[in-house]
């Protein structure tokens, strides 16, 4: 029988302020407004989440954004924190692969990990439809009426997802004392349409929050405006050879970052398509689970990981 969850594994502590453990504490959840979410008050229908048979969590319906965190043992932290952004087409929310198994991966190699639940498109108005937006299985048939309410929700859904990205980091700076972490060195990542949330972010930001890294994973925009900010961070990329986007690519963004002065790195894995994530499972290994190692070297080369913070590079000159 189907199985939904409505509520997060017993383990996360929810709390509104924040946090009140040490740096060796259990993963715990935040929110990240007080009260509702601004632009999103009268939003009333229900999350759902969803548990496959190999373990993996799924949310759809996110109305209430929050982080949970993943901090390292004291003997191992960095001090550098990093915000997680799980993909889904802003419908779903791909809690674990692309999520709590990379936050634990970054908390296992000293970086402070944040999963962001942030906030998706309203898509089902039951358990049954929640599980078929999850698993992917044929849906029920909407009136033309529905299907074009459905579409509009989702520019303005997809505009809050982007929002909880920069009040992610703002929120994490805020208490980067408590987290234990360097309010200069807190960056951002994603998976598909957690990497757009991620670009976004590194291209609107306040100082409040400002990335200090930024790393989509299979996550390419349709654009890029003429300029960079003036501030905008070190940026890695990994991407399989088949994807779906249509935008631009890796290259084409990292070039923009490099002409630009700035360190940029990607990654390209020949016969990998979109949506590969991570797993810490043997039995799951795939050969481009090697983005991960080669993310952490970058981190270290552009001195996220150190004190003295993120180095800058000279401008790249064509021969």
């Amino acid at each position: 029988m189907i199985k939904l969850l409505f509520t997060l594994v017993a383990a996360l502590a929810i709390a509104c302020g924040g946090p009140e453990k040490g740096p060796e504490s259990a993963p715990a959840a935040y929110r990240l407004y007080n009260g509702p979410a601004p632009g999103s008050e009268d939003w009333d229908w229900e999350e759902y989440s969803y548990t496959d048979a190999a373990g993996d969590s799924y949310f759809t319906n996110i109305k209430d954004p929050e982080i949970i965190a993943y901090l390292p043992l004291a003997d191992k932290a960095t001090g550098a924190a990093m915000i997680v952004c799980p993909g889904g087409g802003f419908t779903v929310n791909y809690y674990t692969k692309e999520g709590t198994n990379v936050a634990q991966w970054l908390a296992d190699h000293g970086v402070a990990a944040f999963v962001l639940k942030y906030r998706l498109v309203h898509f089902a108005r039951n358990s049954e439809e929640a599980f078929y937006s999850i698993t992917g299985t044929p849906a029920p048939k909407y009136t033309p009426e529905e299907a074009a309410a459905l579409e509009a929700r989702r520019p303005v859904g997809i505009q809050m997802g982007y929002d909880d990205g920069r009040a992610a980091i703002a929120y994490v700076r805020s208490h980067a004392a408590d987290f234990g972490v360097d309010p200069n060195r807190i960056g951002i990542m994603g998976f598909s349409a957690g990497g757009l949330v991620s670009i976004d972010v590194a291209l609107n930001h306040t100082p409040e929050s400002r990335p200090n890294l930024v790393a989509p994973i299979y996550g390419e925009v349709e654009e890029l405006p003429e300029s960079l900010p003036k501030d905008a961070a070190p940026l890695f990329l990994a991407a399989p050879e088949y994807d779906i986007f249509n935008g631009l690519t890796a290259i084409d963004m990292v070039r923009k970052w490099r002409d630009a002065g700035l360190p940029a790195e990607a990654h390209y894995f020949a016969y990998e398509g979109h949506g590969f994530g991570y797993s810490p499972d043997p039995a799951r290994h795939r050969p481009s689970y090697v983005w991960i190692d080669l993310f952490y070297i970058f981190m270290q080369k552009s001195g996220f990981l150190s004190k003295e913070g993120v180095r800058s590079m000279p401008p790249f000159r064509r021969p």
